[in-house]
């Protein structure tokens, strides 16, 4: 059977020279960073935010900050933050991404965020000099999310204080997210405190090796084509893949940063696969599922995260998303929108939509146009 993972696996000879690999910290963050950008390695770039909130309380002295996140967002990436003790504030986004400034400055007549975090979603570069310049003004620090980008280009990763990566969501890891520290953003900050915090915080944890090690097996097994014997059913309001497992450690693996150098000269060919995937995609769900089904391709012009396809309703979308599943294609819906953001169906309307009315794909290089029409050729 014709297997289409939602992870990209390693290619065999990533794994057959992980035990040999030589690594600095440094050399493996230069594709990300820029100029004297300071950089910190962690397993998930919720980590990442949880350090910078707490630098935030250490700097200030606080004993709780406030937060803003855009409502269409990952709850399970703010976990930690919940953890802390942090405030959450959820600012709307409109229906073309950009956030609803008159919404935010109402909201900032409230009350003053600590934090600021804005997202390039899936790869598209974000239009961020709007809350830049309110962050600015406010005295908040703004993260500047680039979890969905495979690299800094086309602006992004030039906005933000801070700056995230998540390497092992693009790319065949078992974990790693970059944390990077741009003097020259709103806020211009120093980075040497933060080095200390997160010498701290390393420093007190251990890389769980079991994690890595299930990682590798199931990797394993997935390319040599086989599947659990336990099918993994997601409903449509669920959410699937990486944030329905258990967070690691703080601590970035050696395994993810061996493999990392492994991956990083193939990052151009990365590029290209992403894109002819994408194209694959679009054309083969145009043939299969029919245009007067309102299937539209969104986030065309730059490196896809994911091939995602804007629909006309909740219950087409839902119909089209149990079809696929039973189909054995891989598609998944996102993100698993906070509570707070679900409870406010006025407020977050638009952003409430959008997680109801789009599908997603994997445009991984693992995958291959040929197998993605295979695939498809499947439901007929």
């Amino acid at each position: 059977m014709l297997t289409l993972t939602h992870a990209p696996l390693p290619k065999w000879k990533y794994l057959a020279r992980i035990f040999a690999s030589n690594y600095s910290d440094a050399e493996i963050a230069n594709p990300w960073r820029q100029a004297d950008e300071k950089f910190f390695w962690f397993s998930r770039s919720s980590w990442s935010l949880y350090a910078i909130a707490l630098y935030r309380i250490k700097k200030l002295k606080k004993e709780n900050i406030l937060i803003w996140v855009p409502d269409y967002f990952c709850n399970a990436s703010l976990k930690l933050l919940r953890d802390l003790g942090a405030d959450l504030q959820f600012y709307p986004l409109l229906s073309n991404g950009k956030p609803d400034m008159k919404v935010c400055e109402k909201m900032l007549q409230d009350s003053s965020p600590d934090i600021i975090i804005f997202v390039h979603y899936f790869g598209k570069l974000s239009d961020s000099k709007d809350l830049s310049c309110l962050a600015k003004n406010s005295n908040a620090w703004l993260v500047e999310d680039c979890a969905h980008c495979l690299q800094a280009e086309n602006g992004i990763g030039t906005t933000g204080d801070f700056v995230l990566y998540s390497q092992h969501k693009s790319l065949p890891l078992s974990d790693g997210a970059l944390l990077l520290i741009r003097n020259n953003g709103p806020s211009n900050l120093e980075s040497c405190h933060f080095e200390l915090l997160h010498r701290e915080l390393t420093a007190t944890t251990k890389v769980a090796f079991y994690y890595g090690f299930k990682w590798l097996v199931k990797r394993f097994l997935q390319k040599i084509g086989i599947r659990s014997g336990r099918a993994s059913v997601v409903t449509f309001d669920d959410i699937a893949g990486e944030n329905s497992v258990c967070l690691p450690g703080i601590k970035m693996s050696n395994l993810a940063k061996k493999l990392l150098m492994e991956v990083i000269p193939g990052m151009d060919m990365e590029k290209k696969a992403r894109k002819r995937n994408a194209q694959q995609w679009r054309e083969s769900l145009g043939t299969y599922l029919h245009s007067n089904l309102g299937i539209t391709p969104i986030f065309e012009n730059y490196t896809p995260y994911l091939a995602g396809f804007q629909l006309s309703s909740k219950q087409q979308t839902e119909e089209i998303f149990y079809f696929l599943q039973d189909a054995n294609v891989p598609v998944t819906t996102w993100p698993d929108l906070p509570p707070e953001v679900l409870g406010d169906n006025i407020k977050h309307k638009i952003s409430i939509e959008m997680r109801n009315t789009r599908l997603f794909f994997p445009v991984h290089s693992s995958i291959t146009p040929q197998k993605i029409k295979q695939a498809l050729d499947c439901i007929q």
